[in-house]
């Protein structure tokens, strides 16, 4: 099955170390919030909507479930992979999604259909297999996002992606943080943003840089975890941090901590009212009839309840006026 691990970030002389912990004696509660994706991927929590967004990429799907009601919309994307979405600052219900390696504001309440679709920004031109992958807003409202290279039978053509930063005055040109990159996923960032987390999954590492979080500027890369030297089994994927400066990262085929009745485990976020339920995205791509039996509920939506820690709200992509863009 998968997990989802805990790494508890130490900062020590000014060297950031990482343990796999345990942490507090607790006793997770794990629910099935909604079934039947085929790879979820990208949870996104909106404080202000009380809401969670993510995407089916292989399913070309973007949901949203309202805490609320407990109710499950969704909106096809014909036209190709979404694998990013996040909410856009001052405008409830209007978000940035991928399609492709493409980005796009998306009103919710907007007709169906991808008539919807705002092109803001395109990247890796002379790329055409690349496309999107995981991305995260900064507490300036920054985007940093990544891109990864050709897919084919569960192999990735290595060190073809990019990582960059969009914001309302370079979205015409991404800025390029990191490249050569393979497959871009997690990012998170420190309470106090002097910190930067990333993970290329096919290093298998979680690395840190230090973070300027006026500038944007990210130096001194280095490794903080890495899951061969502690036997950790899969590839790091998505990645999110709590309150206490613990990180949690999906663990796509493998892992430890908490486990759940899917091996491939995507990514992960905090919400709920008081960010205290950890959701997790699960997938079932490339599982043959033998394992779908032992995992019917891979693809599923999880919510876990009780790790004992909140985390922090998702930030919101700005965009002044976004509304008329």
């Amino acid at each position: 099955m998968g997990y989802v691990i805990k790494c508890s970030t130490l900062c020590l002389i000014g060297v950031i170390l990482a343990h796999v912990s345990g942490g507090r004696p607790s006793t997770p509660f794990i629910k099935n919030v909604y079934r039947g994706g085929e790879h979820f991927e990208g949870p996104h929590w909106s404080v202000v909507e009380s809401a969670l967004y993510w995407v089916d990429i292989s399913g070309q799907t973007l949901y949203r479930l309202d805490a609320a009601s407990g109710n499950v919309t969704s909106r096809e994307i014909a036209y190709g992979p979404v694998s990013l979405v996040v909410t856009v600052k001052d405008y409830p219900k209007l978000v940035l999604l991928s399609s492709r390696a493409e980005l796009y504001f998306l009103s919710w309440d907007a007709e169906e259909g991808d008539s919807g679709l705002r092109l803001l920004t395109a990247v890796d031109i002379g790329k055409p297999d690349n496309r999107i992958n995981d991305g995260k807003v900064d507490s300036q409202g920054r985007l940093w996002f990544g891109t990864m290279g050709k897919e084919a039978d569960g192999n990735v053509d290595e060190n073809q992606g990019t990582l960059y930063t969009l914001t309302k005055d370079n979205y015409i040109n991404p800025e390029v943080k990191v490249r050569p990159v393979s497959v871009s996923n997690g990012i998170a960032w420190t309470s106090d943003d002097s910190y930067m987390f990333y993970i290329d999954s096919p290093t298998r590492n979680i690395d840190v840089f230090d973070y300027e979080l006026d500038s944007g500027v990210i130096r001194n890369r280095r490794t903080l975890f890495s899951f061969k030297a502690n036997n950790i089994t899969g590839v790091p994927d998505g990645m999110t941090i709590d309150c206490e400066g613990n990180l949690w990262i999906a663990c796509f085929n493998g892992g430890k901590q908490h486990k759940l009745p899917a091996s491939k485990v995507t990514s992960v976020v905090w919400g709920g009212n008081d960010l205290s339920t950890l959701f997790v995205t699960t997938s079932r791509r490339d599982l043959n009839s033998v394992q779908l039996a032992q995992e019917p509920e891979a693809g599923s939506l999880f919510a876990i309840e009780g790790t004992g820690v909140k985390g922090l709200p998702s930030n919101q992509f700005a965009y002044p006026n976004a509304d008329k863009y």
